[in-house]
């Protein structure tokens, strides 16, 4: 990617916008994300975990990828 200079704020947001994207490319990046995320399925679990030893961080992280894996 080019690096480019702008002497304004107003230039910097012309050139975002005169570069645009293809038709309806926001549409369909969506479309495919959500057939996409059933068929990924989730590779770890949600939440945040907290450990006293490595060890035991290690134990957990070998649990959800048995079952994720």
């Amino acid at each position: 990617m080019p690096v480019e200079k702008f002497r304004t704020l107003e230039e910097a947001e012309r050139a975002l916008w005169s570069r645009g994207q293809p038709e309806g490319l926001a549409g369909r990046i969506r479309v495919v994300w959500r057939r996409a995320a059933p068929l990924a399925g989730r590779r770890y679990p949600a939440g945040v975990r907290k450990y006293v030893t490595l060890e035991e961080a290690e134990e957990d992280r070998r649990r959800w990828s048995r079952i994720g894996g």
